[in-house]
């Protein structure tokens, strides 16, 4: 059961989204490029969405075509991609700030998640996803692929956003981070509208970053891409990439911890009607699924969760396969 103090924060967020939604439209067209982050428009709060939940906006960054993330003792740093040079120091990754962890807001028992206070992906707009912890880290996750095709607009063109990635994780903690190529319908901090675009994120604890918006046909076929790029001792490097789109649309995090977590998500926020406001597909299949480590094929086996039990929103596990295999996320 969400306290009032929760219903108060979405009615906020429904309201503010809906202001920046309108403020993304000209003349009924989509902009070729999403609005940055520092443009954005806020919540009364200061905090704008992201593919884990809303986030002080001055804490959200746009990662312009040549530069990538790098962490250095603790701190994250936008550096030159030729030259390795620093740019920007974003500073130190610390815990999410209790007024953006949802987990904080859930009755205690409540999330079928919740453990010990971590922030776990449902209390933060997961709606329905699988997952796979590999559970041998010393032969880490080096490439994750997922294809699918964008579906329809949805028949109600309200306030909400809709996500749908497949993504890796450091783990579900308060700490954790998570890579991921996201196709989005709506507004989020990355810019967007009433109609479906694409980015790649990197959101850590403590900050969230993204590449260049892209828009999206219904019926584009998407291919999903999060490749591990190097290691040196406890250090990993990813990309995480849509095959065919600029490399200004790409992420490259350098220095982190091993992502061992792995997931096919939809999330969503402002979703007051399920029927309308969810595309008119019965489910989008996240197929093609390629999970390796090194060279050989992971032994994969999907587990499922859903936010709202005996909703049409779930996950379903149709092939276990490393080398191609499928989840259904169903909308109805």
């Amino acid at each position: 059961m969400r306290t009032n103090k929760q219903v108060s924060f979405y009615a906020v967020a429904c309201i503010g989204l809906l202001i920046f939604a309108a403020g993304c439209r000209k003349n009924g067209a989509a902009p070729a490029e999403a609005t940055p982050a520092d443009d954005a428009a806020a919540l009364p709060d200061g905090s704008v969405l992201t593919p884990v939940g809303y986030m002080d906006k001055s804490k959200v960054h746009y990662i312009a075509p040549g530069f990538q993330l790098s962490m250095n003792h603790g701190h994250l740093q936008k550096v030159e991609a030729a030259t390795g040079k620093l740019i920007e120091d974003f500073g130190e990754v610390k815990p999410l700030e209790p007024k953006y962890n949802l987990a904080l807001r859930t009755t205690t028992g409540t999330s079928p998640l919740a453990r010990g206070g971590a922030v776990v992906p449902y209390v933060q707009g997961w709606i329905a996803y699988s997952y796979w912890t590999n559970p041998n880290t010393s032969n880490p996750i080096t490439n994750f692929t997922t294809d699918w095709v964008v579906p329809s607009v949805p028949a109600t063109k309200g306030s909400q956003t809709v996500f749908l990635f497949n993504g890796m994780q450091n783990g579900t903690t308060s700490a954790s981070y998570i890579i991921q190529p996201v196709l989005q319908w709506g507004p989020s901090a990355a810019g967007g509208g009433k109609y479906w675009s694409i980015t790649n994120w990197y959101v850590s604890a403590s900050s969230a970053f993204y590449g260049t918006l892209s828009n999206v046909s219904a019926g584009t076929s998407l291919h999903g891409i999060l490749k591990q790029t190097a290691v040196l001792g406890s250090n990993y490097s990813y990309n995480s990439s849509f095959s065919g789109y600029p490399a200004s649309n790409a992420l490259q995090i350098n220095n982190v911890p091993q992502a061992y977590w792995a997931s096919e998500t939809l999330e969503s926020y402002g979703v007051s009607n399920p029927s309308g406001m969810y595309p008119p597909n019965s489910f989008v299949a996240m197929k093609s699924i390629v999970m390796q480590q090194g060279s050989a094929y992971a032994s994969l086996s999907w587990s499922t969760v859903q936010a709202t039990p005996g909703s049409a929103q779930k996950a379903v596990v149709i092939s276990n396969s490393a080398s191609n295999g499928e989840v259904d996320i169903y909308f109805r």
